[in-house]
C-alpha cells in the first residue's frame, strides 16, 4: 500500500521530509546517506506537487553545523567559519 495514501498523507510526507533532508554539508539525504535527495525524499515532494500545498520548513533540519555554520547576531544567519 502506498504509504501516502489516505488521511494523513500530508502528515506522513512532511514527516518524510524532515527525516530525508539533503546535508548541505555533502550533499547526502541525512537518513539513508545517498547523495541527492533520495527516492523517500522525491516521493514526499511529489504529492506535495500534486496537492498544491507547499511543504513546512524547519530551521536546522539540514544541520549546517556539519559545514561549519554557526548563528551570529539577533537575526539567526547562518555564517559558515
Amino acid at each position: 500500500m502506498n504509504r501516502y495514501q489516505g488521511v494523513g498523507s500530508i502528515d506522513h510526507a512532511q514527516a518524510d521530509l524532515d527525516r530525508h533532508v539533503v546535508s548541505r554539508a555533502d550533499g547526502l539525504c541525512v537518513a539513508c546517506g545517498v547523495p541527492g535527495p533520495c527516492e523517500v525524499n522525491e516521493r514526499a515532494a511529489r504529492l506535495f506537487r500534486s496537492s498544491l500545498k507547499l511543504p513546512q520548513r524547519r530551521a536546522d533540519v539540514s544541520r549546517p553545523e556539519l559545514f561549519g555554520a554557526r548563528r551570529v547576531g539577533a537575526t539567526g544567519l547562518l555564517l559558515a567559519s
